[in-house]
């Protein structure tokens, strides 16, 4: 921590920009370290490795040149297994499961983007992520945004197009397109219309009103060829005057007669997932409703202080439906925050309860309930101490009876001006779950090093 704290004074001199004759240059830097140990698994089924040390690099840039209106962005990552994990360990993770060697160079986003290359336009091209339906999907090519489509205030519109890209497996190369349409007929009232084409047709319907101040709706129609995913209606009030925000949220999953085929999983560690693939999600998706309602109040003349609760109620439309991921249940949790109370500076804490259970009319029922608290200090000399704690136990009738697992951490943290930091952080896990394997914990240390030229 002390090597760390001492790099931080040098990059602390930094610039937070450096200004060239081409425009104004950011750089970012975050570098991690972390080392995992446990006691050695006692077990056939995964081998005798009881550590493993990884090491990642993420380097970030954006470049403005005001003057041409363009500006360029970059973020990538060097992730390096450091002493070679071993397959079917406890500790393998994607880097390890992607290659021999143990190591991966990521390219997340890097595009040129011309600001008003035609009055109200923005257009970017190169390697960007768009969030488009409910998907954030990641792509090599061009997208294109005009705040007034033919000059209309009410009209907005976004347009793109290319190649889909995928970090961890050589799927084909298809190509995905898609349009959004924004229309603002007043101030407080907005539609969109929302497609992507990969594969399949995916789209959807979406508004957001806001009749008074204090009051929001939202609605969402999402679709797939000519079959409706899912559809809600949300609601959020908020009474300024007892400092209390109210959210009833009522959620409608229609059903697929077959296999999903539209979920798209892009974190999958296969070398070749086929022409033919298009996730790795193969159940059905059933049909069910489900009621969401929260709440958080604020303690009256305690300033920093107050209370949640979220209610969650899920109901399926035909009980003969279920299977083993998708059933009726109730979900409930409460707590209570607490931000810089009785004028203590820079300081947060929360604690809160989850009570989860099911109705199943077919398979095993099963129950749980956690706990968790989190808290965060600041301290002098720009210092800052950090920790949190997580316990759940569970029940599956007949087949696991009070199953718990529980995780802790700490950290310490020192922050220097322009958002550069470092950071030691320790963390805990305790399961049930791995007693199969013959291992008692796992613990991991991370040392972090974040800084801004």
């Amino acid at each position: 921590m002390f090597l760390l704290a001492a790099l931080l004074m040098v990059a602390a001199s930094a610039q937070a920009e450096i200004d060239t004759p081409y425009g104004k240059v950011r750089v970012r830097s975050k570098t991690m370290y972390r080392v995992q140990w446990s006691t050695p698994p006692d077990s056939d089924m995964v081998p005798n490795d009881s550590s493993d040390q990884d090491f990642e690099e993420q380097l970030g840039i954006d470049w403005d040149w005001n003057e041409k209106n363009v500006s360029f962005h970059f973020l990538g990552a060097y992730k390096k297994d450091l002493d070679g994990t071993p397959e079917g360990s406890i500790f393998q993770d994607y880097v390890d499961a992607c290659g021999d060697n143990r190591q991966r160079i990521h390219l997340y986003y890097g595009y040129v983007e011309f600001h008003d290359p035609i009055p109200d336009h923005d257009l970017r091209l190169g390697r960007q992520y768009i969030f488009s339906v409910d998907e954030s999907v990641q792509f090599d090519g061009a997208w294109l945004r005009a705040d007034r489509v033919a000059k209309l205030n009410w009209l907005a519109a976004e347009v793109y197009g290319g190649l889909v890209s995928e970090p961890y497996s050589n799927l084909t190369q298809d190509g995905i397109a898609g349009l959004k349409l924004e229309l603002y007929p007043t101030k407080e009232l907005s539609f969109y219309v929302d497609t992507m084409f990969y594969k399949e047709n995916e789209w959807a319907l979406y508004s957001d009103w806001m009749p008074f101040d204090n009051w929001r709706l939202t609605a969402n129609g999402t679709f797939i060829n000519s079959h409706a995913r899912y559809a809600f209606l949300e609601s959020e009030t908020e009474i300024r005057k007892t400092g209390t925000i109210f959210t009833f949220k009522i959620f409608r999953n229609f059903e697929n007669e077959h296999g999903s085929d539209f979920i798209y999983d892009w974190q999958s560690p296969e070398d070749d997932l086929g022409e033919d693939i298009k996730n790795l999600y193969l159940e059905r998706e059933q049909a069910y409703y489900q009621l969401d309602i929260s709440i958080s109040q604020q303690i009256p003349r305690q300033e920093g202080l107050s209370i949640f609760s979220r209610i969650s109620f899920r109901k399926m439309e035909d009980n003969s439906d279920e299977d083993l991921y998708t059933t009726d249940f109730t979900s409930w949790t409460a707590g209570i925050n607490v931000d810089e109370w009785l004028h203590l500076d820079g300081f947060h804490f929360s604690i809160g309860v989850t009570k989860w259970w099911e109705s199943r009319d077919v398979y095993y029922e099963a129950s749980s309930l956690s706990w968790f608290a989190d808290l965060r200090q600041e301290l002098f000399d720009k210092w800052e101490i950090s920790g949190g704690y997580y316990y759940k136990t569970e029940d599956v009738n007949s087949l696991i009876e009070d199953e718990a697992a529980n995780h802790y951490y700490g950290a310490v943290r020192y922050n220097v001006d322009h958002g550069t930091w470092a950071e030691l952080k320790y963390e805990y896990e305790r399961d049930d779950y791995y007693k199969e394997f013959g291992i008692s914990d796992i613990n991991s240390l991370t040392a972090t090093l974040f800084v801004r030229f």
